[in-house]
């Protein structure tokens, strides 16, 4: 497992098997790490560094990172897919960016630059990001719209799979509010989400109208 720790201005890998629960540093001296990724070899970390506009590489134990793409205005999500494209969550702009390392551009795979709202093909501050190993569709935590999006691959708006399609945030298991994360599992299509401002992580199983609390509790849900 790998941890994101801010404060000191590091990352931190832990076992999981292990039974002492102390961390090794992989990554030092780095600061506004909002998100990151690794590859499957633990070898490359990829870094959201929100205060720095922008997505950096590490490799495990380097000095210093190497800037991928351009400007990502308060960056706060990235993620890789199969291909190497590196996502990356421009939370400033409304939008998520695809940088290829092929061609070495970047398009808006969802959402649209500085232009925010409730609609399908708008987000609004969105935040983490999670693209399916299976079939490459993104889905975003729409954070200041209290919902997950479904975009599929090219797709010109987005779908909502959990939370209010209107942006209405609330408590019960209908709603979500202010969501910062979402993991999906590829091969159920459950959705995990970390539901902040309620204080708790809900998991919403695919085409349902509610979730279930499976960590937090906040309160008792109706």
């Amino acid at each position: 497992m790998y941890v994101a720790d801010t404060a000191n201005r590091r990352i931190q890998s832990l076992s999981l098997s292990g039974s002492t629960g102390t961390g090794v540093t992989v990554v030092s001296n780095i600061e506004s790490v909002s998100a990151l990724y690794v590859d499957k070899e633990g070898v490359n970390i990829y870094v959201a560094l929100r205060y720095f506009d922008r997505v950096e590489k590490w490799t495990k134990d380097g000095k210093s990172g190497v800037q991928i793409g351009g400007q990502c205005k308060q960056c706060a999500g990235v993620w890789i897919d199969g291909e190497q494209n590196v996502y990356m969550t421009e939370s400033g702009a409304h939008r998520v960016l695809q940088w290829s390392p092929k061609t070495k551009t970047t398009v808006t795979v969802a959402g649209q630059a500085d232009d925010e709202g409730h609609s399908a093909d708008l987000l609004y501050f969105p935040t983490g990001i999670y693209v399916s190993s299976t079939d490459s569709n993104l889905y975003v935590a729409d954070t200041n719209n209290n919902r997950i999006q479904k975009w599929n691959k090219d797709a010109k708006q987005g779908t909502t799979v959990a939370g209010c399609q209107n942006g209405t945030s609330g408590y019960n298991a209908s709603f979500l509010s202010s969501p910062l994360d979402v993991f999906v599992d590829d091969k159920s299509n459950v959705v995990y989400i970390a539901d902040s401002d309620n204080n708790r992580v809900q998991k919403w199983l695919p085409n349902q109208s509610s979730g279930s609390t499976i960590a937090g509790n906040g309160c008792n849900f109706v």
